[in-house]
């Protein structure tokens, strides 16, 4: 068989030492190092964890708790300081106006929390969170938006 004439040469073999390295004294003076890890300036970065199922299945669901979590604190804020007042910062406010308002703030402030959690993650290199995080919080919004709309329509009723 001929060689390919595209295929780069093979490197040169290392060559073999011939006196067995022995491991180093301890050294207080030396500066510490973490265990497994290389401070040599040729050393590779460090490997990308695998994704694994479990933790962005776990993200997802975080994200689809957190969802819920702002339907029920904007529920729980609508019922206890949505009332017909004549006084106060919502003294025009019912029920479903409070929930609304509250639950519009409540969503906004979940957007950037999964932004800056799965994003970092995801820079991190943490395994499939990070990008769990942001698939739960996208997959959570429309779900949020029609429980918004019949929890808004049922408190609209009382």
């Amino acid at each position: 068989m001929s060689d390919n004439p595209y295929r780069a040469p093979a490197p040169p073999a290392a060559p073999a030492a011939s006196v067995p390295v022995q491991p180093a004294a301890y050294d207080p003076a030396a500066p510490a190092v973490a265990a497994g890890s290389d401070s040599s300036p040729n050393a590779l970065a460090h490997a990308r964890r695998p994704v694994e199922a479990g933790l962005v299945w776990r993200g997802i669901f975080t994200m689809l708790g957190a969802h819920a979590l702002t339907m029920v604190v904007g529920l729980v804020a609508g019922v206890v300081f949505g009332r017909e007042s004549d006084y106060g910062p919502l003294s025009d406010g019912d029920q479903a106006y409070v929930f609304v308002v509250v639950g519009v703030f409540a969503q906004f402030i979940l957007g950037i929390v999964a932004l800056v959690t799965g994003i970092g993650g995801i820079i991190r290199r943490d395994g499939g969170k990070g990008s769990g995080l942001l698939i739960g919080w996208v997959a959570g919004i429309p779900a949020s938006l029609i429980a918004g709309i019949v929890i808004t329509a049922s408190l609209a009723d009382m």
